[in-house]
């Protein structure tokens, strides 16, 4: 993962660079002018800055210019005259202050890969829909309902279709634009008498199948969806087929988790890397941009290892092909999990929670 870092200070060069974890490349500007046609700068993913004095206009203009992507912002003068100075908005939402002595703990906890818990919201993205998204986020809030015994609302805003309710033989009672329409007669209670569980402790919100986004505002996307934060604390979305847009990004920064969906092609991988780019654009944690293989097989090339050395991000893990699942979904019969669907379900846990568990589903294959 690629960071750069400014200081005028020299002597806090080797601080700076022993704080650096493994798999990060650390490049040093040298001169902070001219930087927006500078590819490494716009592949940073971090940008570290020192400041051993006060006022430094190199620094404010750096984070300006780097906004809205992470700054770390390392104070080292002897006030602490950078704590509190009024920056933008736009640099603010993402501006990390610290010690040197907590670098790279700041730089770690913007780049680690982290598991999912009791208040995780998931994001799944695959702008090819080479993955089936909707038996993923089945499999995902089954998962988490299961971990942690309460509701999990699941988000099926998938394009072109809606497939969830249909794979769990139902249909969706309330759909995700209907609920923007009415946002001024929302409240907790009303939303607990939909009968949004398809089933127990899982709920379903589906998308109509005609778009018509040009009727959504932001103040509705923000009041729905804080009404909806506050009554679950588990949020899996199906994001698949999404294009970039503002709602695809809105959405995306009310999650904390980021899964984009490839199969081994390398066109469906370099679609993977177009879409990460974006988001790190837009201010998302790097660490939780993962790329998940799915479908993954071993006996089709490029393999794991070359995917990991090639790509910009990390690989989160691989899912299998799904094709005996069909059986299932077309009896509407998948929840429970059972048989091959129960074998997907525990390759999924491992995405979850970051099991080093080789998946049962690799041994069933005979890999």
């Amino acid at each position: 993962m690629q960071l750069m870092a400014y200081t005028a200070d020299h002597r806090a060069k080797l601080d700076v660079t022993e704080s650096i974890p493994d798999g990060c490349t650390l490049t040093w500007i040298e001169t902070p002018e001219h930087l927006n046609a500078n590819l490494a700068w716009q592949q940073t993913r971090i940008l570290i800055l020192v400041a051993s004095g006060w006022p430094m206009p190199d620094i404010d203009s750096l984070m300006d210019n780097f906004a809205p992507r992470h700054i770390i912002l390392v104070d080292l003068t002897p006030e602490a005259h950078w704590h509190g100075i009024q920056q933008s908005q736009t640099v603010r939402q993402h501006l990390h202050w610290c010690e040197l002595e907590g670098l790279a703990n700041a730089i770690t906890s913007l780049t680690r890969m982290e598991s999912a818990d009791a208040q995780s919201r998931l994001a799944l993205l695959s702008p090819r829909n080479d993955c089936d998204g909707a038996l993923l986020s089945i499999a995902a809030a089954w998962q988490l309902q299961h971990r942690h015994k309460q509701d999990v609302l699941l988000l099926d805003l998938g394009r072109p279709y809606s497939d969830v309710p249909d794979y769990l033989g139902s249909s969706s009672q309330l759909d995700f634009m209907a609920l923007l329409e009415k946002k001024d007669y929302l409240n907790p209670d009303w939303l607990n008498e939909q009968a949004l569980d398809m089933i127990p402790g899982i709920h379903v919100i589906g998308m109509p199948a005609s778009d018509h986004y040009g009727a959504v505002t932001m103040e509705a996307l923000v009041e729905v969806m804080d009404m909806l934060e506050e009554r679950y604390s588990n949020i899996v979305m199906n994001l698949t087929g999404m294009p970039p847009s503002p709602l695809l990004f809105f959405m995306l920064s009310r999650c904390d988790q980021h899964w984009l969906l490839a199969d081994q092609k390398n066109v469906s991988l370099k679609s993977s890397c177009e879409l990460a780019e974006a988001l790190y654009q837009q201010g998302i944690r790097p660490g939780s941009v993962n790329l998940v293989l799915s479908p993954f097989s071993t006996e089709v090339m490029p393999d794991r290892d070359m995917i990991e050395k090639q790509l910009p991000f990390q690989v989160r893990g691989e899912l299998p092909y799904t094709h005996p699942v069909i059986t299932d979904i077309n009896a509407n019969t998948l929840l429970p999990p059972s048989g091959d669907f129960k074998l997907y379900v525990k390759a999924v846990e491992k995405l979850l929670w970051l099991s080093n568990e080789k998946p049962r589903w690799q041994f069933s294959l005979g890999w």
